[in-house]
This record gives C-alpha cells, sequence and structure tokens, in this order.
C-alpha cells in the first residue's frame, strides 16, 4: 500500500519503521508539508501520527492553548476532509486520557475536562471515532529506555522527584500497539475507536513493587501544588489484540534489565 504518514515524532518513527519493515510504500511528512503531499499524490491511507502533548509534561500545553488545540483538535479533523475528498482512507490516533473512571464502553464519550491536553484530544476523538481508525494509547511505555518511555519517566520521578498514588489506570505497550495499529490498517479493518491498552489495570504502587523503585510519595494537596493541569486516572476497555498489562510490564523489565 501507499501510504502518507504524518508526524515524526515518538509515534510517527515508530509506525514508520514498522510499516516499512512490512513493505509498504511510505511518505513520511510533518504536520506542515502533508497537504502538499496530499495535493501530488494518490494514496491508500493517511495515518495522523501529529500531535501537541507538551515538553516536558501536559502542563506545558497549559500555557499555550490555542497552539495545542490547534495541533490535537484542528488539524486531524482538517486532514480528514482532505482525505475524505480524495477517498482515502483515514487513521488518527488519540490519547486515553480523554476519560476519568472506569469505562466501560468503547464509543463513551469524553469525560475528562481537567486540562487542555484531555479536551483537544477529546474533540478530535468524538468528532472522528465514526469517521476514521482511532487508536486511543494512555500513557505509553516501551522495553528500551528513551526519554518519552513512562517506565522511564517514572524511574527519573522516583529518583529525582516523588511520585503519586492516584488509583488503577490502563497503560499502553507502544511497540505492541504499533504492530496492532498497522494490522488493522492492512485488515481494511472498519471505522471506529480502537483502544490499544493492555488489558487489566495497574496502580503505582503495583508499578513500583514490579520495577523495585523506593520512592518518595506526594501527598494529593502536595500534588496540585505542584502540578498545573489535572491528570486522568482511568481504566478503559481493551481492544481484543492486546496483551496483559502486567505480563507485558514484566517482559519490559527482563529486557530493561538485559539492556544495561
Amino acid at each position: 500500500m501507499k501510504i502518507l504518514l504524518v508526524g515524526r515524532g515518538w509515534v510517527g518513527i515508530k509506525m514508520y519503521e514498522e510499516l516499512v519493515k512490512r513493505g509498504h510504500t511510505l511518505i513520511f511528512s510533518s504536520h506542515t508539508s502533508c497537504f502538499s503531499f496530499l495535493e501530488s499524490q494518490d494514496y491508500d491511507w493517511v495515518i495522523n501520527c501529529a500531535g501537541v502533548t507538551g515538553v516536558p509534561n501536559v502542563d506545558a500545553c497549559e500555557s499555550d492553548r490555542p497552539t495545542t488545540m490547534e495541533g490535537n483538535a484542528n488539524f486531524p479533523i482538517l486532514l480528514y476532509h482532505e482525505c475524505r475528498k480524495r477517498g482515502i482512507r483515514f487513521s488518527h490516533f488519540s490519547s486515553g486520557c480523554i476519560y476519568s473512571g472506569v469505562i466501560t464502553d468503547i464509543n463513551a464519550a469524553p469525560n475528562f475536562f481537567g486540562s487542555i491536553y484531555s479536551v483537544s484530544k477529546g474533540v478530535s476523538d468524538y468528532y472522528l471515532k465514526d469517521k476514521a481508525q482511532v487508536y486511543r494509547i494512555r500513557m505509553p511505555f516501551t522495553k528500551v529506555e528513551e526519554p518519552k518511555n513512562y517506565i522511564t519517566k517514572i524511574i527519573n520521578y522516583s529518583k529525582y522527584g516523588k511520585l503519586i498514588e492516584s488509583g488503577p489506570n490502563s497503560l499502553s505497550d507502544l511497540d505492541e500497539a504499533i504492530v496492532v495499529a498497522c494490522n488493522l490498517i492492512e485488515r481494511n479493518a472498519p471505522n471506529g475507536p480502537y483502544n490499544l491498552v493492555n488489558s487489566g489495570v495497574i496502580t503505582m504502587h503495583e508499578f513500583v513493587d514490579i520495577f523495585k523503585l523506593t520512592p518518595k510519595w506526594f501527598t494529593p494537596h502536595e500534588f496540585k501544588l505542584a502540578t498545573v493541569a489535572e491528570r486522568s486516572t482511568c481504566s478503559i476497555p481493551p481492544y481484543e489484540e492486546m496483551t496483559n498489562i502486567h505480563d507485558a510490564l514484566n517482559r519490559a523489565l527482563v529486557l530493561l534489565d538485559n539492556s544495561k
């Protein structure tokens, strides 16, 4: 297949590598140049991996709300309409952080509005979920040490800061989610939301036990004073092809230990 892949960040690079490995023809584009590529060539799929996440975390999005809304809400919807005019199938990476609490319905409307990041992702998710393949990932981790890896972040927070126990959460093994997303594209699966989170949930205390960390802990009041945006805590129903969260984290632990 011929695919236009939009977004050269962490997720985009992993999607690019997996799709090239499978033998597809790819154009790898930034969000600023993708529309010119659409004008000049025909594609079977356009995959949107672009988005505003905030550096070093979502608190940064609060200081630039217009850019966050433009990148996470407006841009994906505009790109979808350009694809629709050309008869090109569209897929989009969304976030499980649009939810709070225990979610049992994959089609549930977003219910977490505590950060501009979650609001912006919720807008595009709600609009696109019956028009595109929408992949929801949540606090993604990988089996190698890299800056955006959730495991790497938590290990660093435990060494140099504090952790907060907020309750059971869904997480995504990103490498596994990438494989499943590529499978869905190759199968020409129907439009709709796909929760690419691992089955089961994990608390921060369970995470700490798995990775044998010895952190200091925030009280809820301390955490609120130390952050700008609220953080979502949620459990969402996983797509059937995703494996168990505890198994995935233990596999990551072994590989991370072996890489040292």
